[in-house]
């Protein structure tokens, strides 16, 4: 017998007025209890179901003939603090795998440390990386139908809200088109109806160099800079208002880490810009 249905056998004995009987008059509890305990069991696995590609091309071709756009998560998914941030705020969520279903084929592009991944796949993974000059995990790319790269971001806090706020510009959803029905002949004239002009989306702008976290063990800390995930010696192109900067990250402090910014020297403090 599965746990959810011990669980409510076991409220429907409490409840009756003699210990380890169950009256006819209990049944009906017994089912509700079941039907809420299943229920609220089933909620959660949404996000496990999702299907995550790890062959690109097949991915492609699913999207182009579904007519969704194509959503590459470059991670380590044994070792990136942020990456698994990533997956359990977000990518795991009800809500994420309801918005996912209906506009995107996903691919987990993965650079594990300890899981085991065969030659084939690897050396593919360094090919899209190589591709979209992956500089950092995570880092997501977001491809049309035509695999024309239309976005690219990382961890956003916020929860699925946040990261879906964010897809949606890449996606332009507002802007797709509803198919509506011709009138019928029957149907009595409306009166024409009067639109207000939508004024234009505003761009969207990077903000200035920010530390948004430091994370990771003692010997293998990371920080997480604007969209850009790095450890002590690895360098990147980050987003910076409306153009990207070559920053290296020299030294991970508790609460700041020093860094260079196209050359120039600087340290960056959580939650100071």
């Amino acid at each position: 017998m599965p746990p959810n249905r011990h669980r409510a056998a076991h409220i429907c004995i409490l409840a009756g007025p003699e210990h380890g009987t169950v009256h006819a008059a209990s049944l009906p509890m017994r089912r509700l209890i079941l039907l809420i305990l299943l229920g609220w069991a089933s909620l959660p696995a949404l996000g496990e179901h999702l299907e995550w590609f790890a062959d690109a091309q097949a991915a492609r071709e699913k999207a182009k003939q579904e007519n969704k756009f194509l959503l590459l998560d470059f991670t380590g998914s044994d070792w990136c603090g942020w990456c698994m941030k990533l997956k359990s705020e977000i990518f795991d969520q009800p809500e994420f795998a309801r918005f996912a279903q209906a506009n995107l084929v996903l691919v987990e592009v993965d650079f594990p440390h300890h899981k085991l991944m065969d030659q084939a796949q690897k050396q593919a993974n360094a090919r899209l990386a190589h591709t979209y000059h992956i500089t950092g995990y995570p880092t997501i790319i977001v491809l049309n139908q035509d695999g024309r790269q239309v976005g690219r971001t990382g961890y956003i806090p916020g929860g699925p809200g946040a990261f879906i706020a964010k897809l949606q510009p890449m996606l332009k959803i507002s802007n797709k088109s509803v198919k509506t029905p011709p009138p019928s002949e029957t149907e009595p004239l409306r009166k024409p109806v009067t639109f207000t002009s939508i004024p234009p989306a505003v761009p969207i702008h990077y903000g200035p160099l920010a530390l948004k976290g430091i994370s990771g063990t003692k010997d293998r800390r990371m920080v997480l800079i604007n969209n850009a995930t790095m450890m002590v010696g690895e360098t990147a192109d980050v987003h910076v208002q409306d153009r990207d900067v070559v920053i290296c990250c020299k030294e991970i402090r508790g609460d700041s880490v020093l860094i260079t910014a196209d050359g120039k020297p600087m340290e960056l403090k959580l939650g100071n810009q």
